[in-house]
């Protein structure tokens, strides 16, 4: 199953303790979800001066982080910090978090005691990062989850782990293909009519142009609103770059966001916009409008389609 967003390199992140759980239950888990076509990140399948770093990274370009609490998990600053960059992450862009609790009581990582309580107790010098640690511990394992003291069995558990996973990519990829159909179909509804009263309008007939005029700012608003939305999912910043500052994405540096139908249909939808602004302003005065036809919406439809498809085509 590929990731259903270009800039998500990776749909599960599995955070976990490697003396307690990698040649057992991750590594069962990891392969099960491989199994499935789930593209799975294991920090130590990396060189080893790269995988803290790169660990961060990965988890800010996962759809999903799955936790698994063990017996020696706070022992691990790393383990500590990517517990809470998982937490920034569900925040500010959605990311889905699934908690294991694998041989651990709740109650011990959400009040501090047993292993947790000795391992957070070593590093009451860090003052401000214990209590973030805290924290992020306590909201994770209140988050719906899994814990071997509810199914013992531990093949039984990966494998309805692994189910959970796959339905939970399958419907967000649905929702995101029937959003995307939905706005090139709404697109498409108000371009055509905009262009047609666009072109019946006449200083007799000044309804037909400020219609026209409505619905081509609508759409070209729709499309901005498209395009914000995405940034924001997608993580990227703005760059002053030359020849033209725009925004990129945060770990792909020479890669500009949005693709060049998406960027033809926001250009198309801004000309035909201010096109039927011209043809209203003229038509208010008693004036024929200068413009008699515009390409801009069989551009603008072309581009929308082109960008879906081109989509699709990567996908499949």
């Amino acid at each position: 199953m590929n990731s259903s967003s270009l800039t998500m390199k990776h749909d599960v992140f599995i955070s976990f303790r490697a003396k307690d759980t990698r040649d057992n239950f991750v590594s069962h888990l990891c392969g099960c979800l491989r199994r499935k076509r789930i593209k799975t990140f294991l920090y130590d399948e990396l060189p080893t001066e790269e995988r803290y770093e790169e660990s961060l990274k990965a988890i800010e370009v996962s759809r999903i982080s799955v936790i698994v609490f063990s017996d020696n998990f706070g022992d691990s600053k790393w383990c500590l910090d990517e517990v809470v960059a998982i937490l920034k992450c569900k925040e500010k862009f959605g990311q889905i978090v699934i908690p294991v609790l694998y041989h651990v009581d709740p109650l011990d990582i959400e009040n501090q005691t047993g292993s947790f309580g000795d391992a957070f107790a070593k590093r009451r010098d860090l003052a401000e990062q214990l209590q973030e640690w805290k924290d992020g511990f306590t909201e994770a394992i209140n988050l719906p989850g899994w814990s071997t003291a509810y199914l013992s069995d531990e093949e039984m558990l990966v494998n309805e782990i692994a189910r959970e996973i796959e339905n939970k990519l399958l419907r967000a990829s649905r929702t995101k293909v029937i959003i995307e159909w939905s706005l090139v179909i709404t697109n498409l509804i108000l371009e055509i009519p905009s262009s047609v009263f666009d072109q019946i309008s006449s200083p007799h007939k000044p309804l037909y142009a400020l219609a026209a005029m409505s619905m081509s700012l609508l759409s070209c608003l729709l499309c901005i609103v498209d395009l914000l939305h995405k940034g924001r999912v997608e993580r990227v910043v703005w760059k002053w770059t030359w020849p033209i500052p725009w925004f990129h994405y945060q770990t792909q540096r020479s890669n500009r966001f949005g693709s060049f139908p998406e960027m033809l249909g926001l250009v198309c939808a801004l000309c035909q916009t201010t096109i039927t602004a011209v043809n209203y302003s003229f038509i208010t005065r008693r004036n024929d409008t200068p413009i008699k036809f515009s390409v801009w919406p069989i551009m603008f439809a072309l581009g929308l389609l082109c960008t879906l498809l081109i989509k699709r085509s990567r996908y499949n």
